[in-house]
């Protein structure tokens, strides 16, 4: 008897870690980009004044591969964008303005969904 409850425990959280592994993937992916930190002020190799300086971090929460495109604002209102390909469960893009007002902007999709296109440079441009 206690060996069947041992084997229906396992059985049942082996199926509930699965339910809950495959649910995670299936995820709004708008939802699956998390900011987890920012920073200002840090040093930056591109930037010839570290003092204004804006990061922020974004990680992926999901299970779906994800393209992303992330823009930081400077303070003179030019976004800084940075784009990564095939970003997986715990991956992170960074995004940084030299002289930023720590405004950020970003946009998913499915690494496979064809029918998406992120935004170009130049769209990115145009906001405000």
């Amino acid at each position: 008897m206690k060996r069947k409850f041992i084997i229906l425990n396992v059985f049942f959280f082996a199926a509930l870690s699965s339910l809950l592994f495959t649910a995670k993937g299936f995820e709004d992916v708008n939802k699956c980009m998390v900011k987890y930190k920012s920073e200002w002020g840090k040093p930056c190799s591109s930037c010839t004044e570290n003092t204004k300086s804006y990061r922020v971090y974004l990680r992926n929460e999901c299970y779906n591969k994800l393209d992303v495109k992330v823009a930081a604002q400077e303070s003179d209102h030019r976004w800084k964008t940075y784009t990564k390909l095939q970003v997986g469960y715990g991956d992170t893009i960074v995004a940084y303005a030299c002289k930023g007002n720590g405004k950020y902007l970003y946009w998913v999709k499915k690494s496979d969904d064809t029918s998406i296109e992120l935004p170009s440079d130049d769209e990115v441009s145009q906001i405000e």
